[in-house]
């Protein structure tokens, strides 16, 4: 990690929560996401509605949200990114035209950044595939999973 990038995100260190944070600060190696895959992204006016009849979708007061989850590389861990008040969501995502399976493929980088009072969180692909999404507000989730099965069962 560069030390411009750790100064900056010093500076974020009191605009999300401390497991947030202690992740994008100290997240390397296997407490990382390099090479995790894309498990599901989400976006929408109203992500928690369940549209039965039942209740109004209060049109007035919906806010658009983003829920970004990975499995990490090793399979032991569940990252979840769910982020608020978005501005701007900008996806550039497509099956790899090498991969036998023509997935999205492992993710190669992220950032968190400032965007003077939004935050701004980028995920890179090994693909060349991105995720880009300026918010307000962000919660974060890490499950820690006990793997049952051997490592070569992943390959299958």
């Amino acid at each position: 990690m560069s030390r411009k990038y750790q100064r900056e995100l010093k500076a974020l260190e009191s605009r999300v929560s401390r497991k947030a944070w202690q992740f994008f600060r100290y997240g390397f190696g296997d407490k990382s996401l390099h090479d995790a895959s894309l498990l599901s992204l989400r976006v929408g006016d109203g992500l928690g509605f369940i549209a039965n009849g039942k209740r109004p979708f209060y049109l007035n007061r919906q806010t658009t949200a983003v829920v970004i989850e990975f499995l990490n590389y090793q399979q032991n861990a569940r990252y979840v990114f769910d982020l608020r008040r978005v501005k701007l969501l900008q996806t550039e995502l497509y099956g790899e035209n090498e991969s036998y399976a023509r997935s999205i493929g492992h993710l190669y980088t992220y950032e968190l950044s400032s965007l003077r009072d939004d935050l701004q969180l980028g995920f890179l692909f090994a693909s060349g595939g991105t995720i880009v999404v300026q918010f307000r507000r962000m919660v974060f989730q890490l499950q820690r999973l006990k793997r049952g099965y051997a490592v070569e069962e992943m390959y299958r």
